[in-house]
C-alpha cells in the first residue's frame, strides 16, 4: 500500500504577484503528507525571496536554471524529481482546494501498480478569485483521442511512481507542452487516466497567463488546425515519433500501429487510409473532424 507522500512540480517566472496564495494553498492540503520542488525559469521579481521564505515554513526546496519555457522547466522537474508515492504538478497562480491532492489521490489508489494519471475539471475565476466558469474535460477514452488533442490541464495532473518511473525514461526533442507529453505518454504504454468532472482547483484568468481560456476548445483547436496547414512541421507525426522513440517496446501492439500509422501517412497509402477511417480518430466537433482529415490528406497533421 502506498502512502499519501506527493512531490508537487512547480515551475516559477516572475510569480511575485500571486505565489505567496498559491503556497498558502499547497500548505492547507489535507490528509497528505507534501513537498514541494520548484525551479525558477530566470525570474527577474520578487519570486525567489518568497520561495526562500516559505522554504523555512514548508517542506519546499527550490534550484533556478536559465529561462527554458514552461513546458521544458516542468520536464527539467521531472527529471530532478526523487522517489515519492505520488507527484502533481502546480503553476504558480493558481489557489488550490484543501482536497484537490487527496481527491487524486483516492483515484490513483485504484491502479497502484499501474502506470496512472488524474486530471480534473477547472474553475475559473478572475485575478481576485472571482467564479467565472467551470471548465470540463471533454471527455476522452482512448489514445487516439488522446493524440489529436489533449485535455489534461498540467495544474490539474497528479500521477503515481509508476508513470513517473516511465517518464524519467526518455526526455522528447520535440515538446510541445509537457501536460500533453504527460498525457500521451500514460496512454501510449497502455497506462490509466482518469478524469474527474468536479473541480478541485481555481484556475486564474489573467494578462500573465502562459495558456488562457478565453478561446473556447473549438476556436483553440482551429486556430492550431489554420497554423498546421501553413506549417511545415507535421505536429502529431513528431509527437507519434518521439512516442516511439521513447517507448516502443512498451508500446501495446494497437497502440503502436496507430503510431506507425501517424509516422507513415504522409507516404503510405494504407497509413492513410488507416487514419481517415478510424471510427476513434476524432474529436467532438464535427467541423473539426473534416479539417482534421484534410490535414491528414495533405500531409499537414
Amino acid at each position: 500500500m502506498m502512502n499519501n507522500d506527493v512531490l508537487v512540480l512547480m515551475s516559477t517566472y516572475n510569480g511575485e504577484k500571486y505565489l505567496d496564495a498559491q503556497l498558502e494553498s499547497l500548505a492547507n492540503q489535507k490528509q497528505v503528507k507534501i513537498s514541494l520542488l520548484v525551479r525558477d525559469d530566470g525570474s527577474q521579481d520578487n519570486t525567489i525571496n518568497i520561495l526562500k521564505k516559505w522554504s523555512k515554513r514548508i517542506n519546499l526546496k527550490y534550484y533556478s536554471g536559465k529561462n527554458l519555457g514552461s513546458a521544458k522547466s516542468f520536464m527539467n522537474l521531472v527529471k530532478m524529481a526523487k522517489k515519492y508515492s505520488y507527484y502533481a504538478f502546480c503553476d504558480q497562480d493558481d489557489y488550490w482546494d484543501s482536497d484537490k491532492l487527496i481527491t487524486a489521490i483516492n483515484f490513483l489508489k485504484k491502479t497502484e501498480d499501474k502506470p496512472s494519471l488524474y486530471t480534473s475539471a477547472t474553475r475559473i475565476v478572475d485575478e481576485n478569485l472571482r467564479f467565472i466558469v467551470n471548465h470540463e474535460v471533454v471527455s476522452f477514452k482512448n489514445f487516439e483521442n488522446a493524440i489529436i488533442k489533449n485535455e489534461a490541464v498540467g495544474c490539474t495532473e497528479v500521477f503515481n511512481y509508476s508513470l513517473m518511473r516511465e517518464l524519467k525514461k526518455y526526455e522528447p526533442e520535440f515538446l510541445k507542452m509537457h501536460d500533453s507529453w504527460v498525457c500521451r505518454v500514460c496512454y501510449a504504454i497502455g497506462g490509466k487516466v482518469y478524469v474527474d468532472s468536479v473541480p478541485h482547483i481555481s484556475y486564474r484568468q489573467h494578462g500573465d497567463n502562459v495558456v488562457g481560456y478565453k478561446e473556447n476548445i473549438f476556436k483553440k483547436l482551429s486556430k492550431q488546425f489554420k497554423t498546421a496547414f501553413k506549417d511545415k512541421i507535421r505536429i502529431r507525426q513528431r509527437i507519434a515519433q518521439e512516442l516511439k522513440m521513447g517507448y516502443e517496446n512498451e508500446i501495446p501492439v494497437k497502440n503502436l500501429q496507430i503510431i506507425n500509422n501517424l509516422i507513415d501517412y504522409p507516404h503510405d497509402f494504407k497509413a492513410k487510409i488507416a487514419l481517415l477511417t478510424s471510427r476513434h480518430f476524432k474529436t467532438p466537433y464535427k467541423i473539426i473532424n473534416v479539417e482534421m482529415k484534410i490535414a491528414i490528406l495533405l500531409n499537414k497533421f
